[in-house]
């Protein structure tokens, strides 16, 4: 019988060794976060909850509030391909809903950890500002999607009030969320849910589109 070892990639292993440590680290933070609150949660307690050392928590997350945010830079890489790669007349808005769409699963599936998120979030000051700081980068980043559409910069004021209209989008979904959530309503598989989200993501887009189309025809 001849040689039946497999040759294990020990790279793919490694990240994902490290990613399931980072998702542990961000999982018991928030439980803490949660249960005793923002200020009086130690990155020591944190640590020793994920089972790492302290160095190893601030490696992953070298900023105590990011640890409450802990997907919010990896959905914009997501978003950024997207908008990168959209094609040609295909506006900003266009691009947006489509990832929208694609991220609403994933999104339903972690519903509970993300009002546990929401709720400690709105629960400590520092934590709000750092959320108004991320929705500025969320939104420099589709002004800039938006400028290509107009073929102008970013810091246009026509690529800035669309990039801020756009933004309100994931304001009027998370009301949506909440209200389904208040109501008793098990959005993590009512597909009632989900078709309503999208109806309310339309109406909101098809408002940016126009206004971007219209402001591409005044160019």
């Amino acid at each position: 019988m001849g040689d039946t070892t497999i040759a294990i990639p020990v790279t793919g292993l490694r990240e994902r060794k490290k990613r399931e440590t980072r998702d542990t680290i961000a999982r018991v933070a928030l439980e803490l976060f949660d249960r005793q609150g923002f200020q009086h949660t130690t990155i020591p307690e944190i640590a020793a909850a994920a089972m790492v050392s302290p160095r190893t928590v601030s490696s992953y997350f070298p900023v105590k509030e990011d640890l409450a945010f802990a997907d919010t830079a990896e959905a914009f890489a997501r978003l950024g391909a997207r908008l990168d790669a959209r094609e040609p007349g295909e506006t900003t808005a266009d691009a947006l809903r489509a990832w929208i769409t694609t991220q609403l699963p994933e999104w339903d599936a972690r519903e509970d950890e993300l009002r546990v998120q929401r709720r400690v979030v709105a629960a400590n000051e520092a934590l709000v500002s750092h959320e108004q700081y991320l929705q500025a980068e969320g939104q420099k980043l589709i002004a800039s999607s938006i400028a290509r559409d107009l073929g102008g910069s970013p810091d246009d004021l026509e690529s800035r009030m669309a990039a801020a209209a756009t933004m309100a989008t994931f304001d009027v979904l998370g009301a949506h969320r909440d209200a389904e959530h208040a109501a008793g309503r098990d959005i993590g598989t009512d597909e009632r849910h989900r078709a309503e989200a999208l109806e309310l993501l339309d109406r909101a887009l098809t408002f940016v589109g126009a206004g971007i189309r219209a402001l591409q025809a005044a160019t």
